[in-house]
This record gives C-alpha cells, sequence and structure tokens, in this order.
C-alpha cells in the first residue's frame, strides 16, 4: 500500500490532500484522479472505491506529521485554559485586555444602570474590552478580518462561554450548522452521484428518504464531534499536558463561532457559481478562522494553532472514513 501511494502522479497526490483535507478542489491541479468527483459544491472524494489506499495514506501521513511537529511547538502555561477551572466562581475566572492579554479585575466599571465605563489596561493603556460597548454587527465584520481581539472577547471575556457546559444560544447555533452540514454534504453527495452517472445518493443503491437524511445527519454529526476531539487530542499533543480537556465547551464554542463561514456556502447555491475555487476559498476561509480561534485559546502563534487545525481536520476525516466503511457494511 505504501509503494502503490507514494508512485502516484504528483498532481494525483496532492489533489489528493486537498480533497482529504478540504473535500474541495483547485482547477489549476488538472484533471482530478478517479477517485475524487468534482462540482460547483466541491468535491466528493470516493474513498471505498479507492484499492490503493490514497486518501487513507495522505490521512496517516499528514497526522503523523503534524503530531511530530506538535510536540517541538513551545508550550503556554498561562494560556486561558491552562489556568483556572470551567467550573469555578465567576469571580475566580480571569479576564484579559483584548489588545495585549495581559489580565485586568474586570472590564468596566458600572455607574448606575445603563451608565458604565471601561477599564483601562495597565500595560498597553487601552481599554481593556471595547467589545462590551459593540453590537453584534461590528463583532461579525471584525471576525471576517480574523482579528483576534474579537475572539479574547467572545472566548475568553465572555463569562458564559467559559463554563462546564455549553452555553444555550451557542449550542443552538452548533445545531444549526450541522443540519446545514446537512444539506450541503446531501447536495455535493447528489451532484457527484450525477458526474459519476449514478441515481442512488447511499453506497449505490435506493433507499428512503428518511433513511438518507438520517445517515446523512448522523454523519454530520460524527464528523462535528470529530473535529472537538481532533482539536483536543491535538492541544494535549502540544501543551504535553490533559488539563486543557476540561475545557472541551470552550473548545466546542470556539469552533462553532469561528464556522461563520460555512453559511456562506449557501450563496453557492442560490447564486449557482460553477468555479471549482469558491468553494476552496470558503473551506479556507473556515480554516483560517478556526486558527485564529484556537491561537487565541491556547496564547500560541497562529502557525501553530493552524497545525492543530490541520491535525484535527484530518483526524475529522479519518474518522469520516471508518464510519463510511462501516455503513457499507450496514447498507450492503
Amino acid at each position: 500500500m505504501l509503494e502503490t501511494a507514494l508512485l502516484l502522479p504528483t498532481k494525483q497526490y496532492v489533489h489528493t490532500l486537498i480533497c482529504t483535507l478540504s473535500a474541495t478542489s483547485v482547477g489549476i491541479l488538472g484533471k482530478a484522479p478517479d477517485i475524487i468527483s468534482c462540482n460547483r459544491m466541491g468535491c466528493e472524494c470516493h474513498v471505498l472505491d479507492d484499492p490503493q489506499h490514497r486518501v487513507l495514506f495522505a490521512l496517516v501521513a499528514i497526522l503523523v506529521l503534524t503530531a511530530v511537529s506538535l510536540t517541538f511547538g513551545p508550550q503556554t502555561p498561562q494560556s486561558p485554559l491552562m489556568t483556572g477551572s470551567p467550573s469555578a466562581p465567576a469571580t475566580q475566572v480571569r479576564q484579559i485586555c483584548i489588545e495585549c492579554g495581559y489580565p485586568v479585575a474586570s472590564l468596566y466599571t458600572e455607574y448606575g444602570a445603563g451608565h458604565i465605563r471601561l477599564t483601562q489596561c495597565d500595560r498597553c493603556k487601552s481599554f481593556a474590552d471595547k467589545y462590551v460597548e459593540h453590537d453584534v454587527i461590528i463583532m461579525f465584520i471584525d471576525m471576517l478580518l480574523h482579528k483576534p481581539q474579537v475572539y479574547r472577547h467572545l472566548l475568553v471575556n465572555k463569562l458564559e462561554f467559559r463554563k462546564a457546559h455549553i452555553e444555550k444560544n451557542v449550542g443552538k447555533l452548533g445545531i444549526l450548522l450541522i443540519l446545514f452540514s446537512v444539506y450541503i454534504d446531501w447536495f455535493r453527495l447528489e451532484e457527484g452521484g450525477r458526474l459519476r452517472g449514478q441515481s442512488e445518493l447511499l453506497f449505490g443503491k435506493q433507499h428512503s428518504f428518511a433513511l438518507q437524511y438520517l445517515f446523512i445527519l448522523g454523519l454530520s454529526a460524527v464528523d462535528a464531534a470529530a473535529l472537538l476531539g481532533g482539536i483536543l487530542l491535538a492541544s494535549a499533543i502540544h501543551q504535553r499536558s490533559l488539563m486543557q480537556l476540561r475545557w472541551w465547551a470552550t473548545v466546542s464554542t470556539a469552533l462553532i463561532v469561528s464556522s461563520f463561514g460555512k453559511v456562506l456556502m449557501i450563496l453557492l447555491v442560490i447564486w449557482k457559481y460553477n468555479e471549482s475555487y469558491y468553494p476552496w476559498l470558503l473551506d479556507f476561509l473556515v480554516f483560517t478562522s478556526h486558527s485564529t480561534a484556537i491561537s487565541v485559546l491556547f496564547d500560541i502563534n497562529v502557525l501553530w494553532a493552524g497545525q492543530v487545525v490541520v491535525f484535527s481536520t484530518a483526524f475529522k476525516q479519518l474518522v469520516h472514513l471508518a464510519a463510511l466503511t462501516l455503513s457499507s457494511l450496514f447498507f450492503a
């Protein structure tokens, strides 16, 4: 298997890596290998029709390389996830200046109903958290611009997001993203089936609408859980500690909040963009947003955070492959 995978043409190997990580295609790489079907919503990897195990080899290679690299990363014992506890009282949870990361006693002082004065950071002399007075639209624009300050406000200074469980509204958003992912994945599978001349959606056989929907819903939920598990596993390797596993709810919040780019995928359905690089750009937006959020949580350089996200994405795809393999036995 290893020799067969290594002897692949360079374009096919690179294309397989891209398909493995983002399920999208880049047209400049030339014709896709036979295990990839591309359409305007991205590409579908036919891992079950891959006797040479090209996708599996790419996944294992990415996991091993990123894991080895992360072991040499700098530890950050003073990061928000390495200090305190999710079950600690709100008065004991550390808040920071969103500009320089210096701890502050409070974000503002309240002088009666509706009158507050923002706290000034002792180190950089800026307001500790200007987003206290900003509305959601301003924060969303700054998230699009990948400003770490807005992620520090949401993930560190917003105390309801730093508890031992996922905040209710964030949980609803997470469920909405999974349901949205079901629609996008269904569209990709149908388009990929048309390209292959296949009318059946699941494993080349006809199934009821309800069964198809439940299958893709379950697969999307497994993918979301696997992505979270990959982030936690990568952070444990990077920090050489299991302490941040207690903050699974905060990490989940970071992934949900930074997944806003997935919603933009609906534009590809409404306006029918046919260029293959549009879904790739949206996947890249989600990747960079995840990296920014993780860098804020773990207080690490965004390049190290990017490796954490690459590891978790490859881990998710490996779990996805295992789920498809088991499902193919059930639907056979």
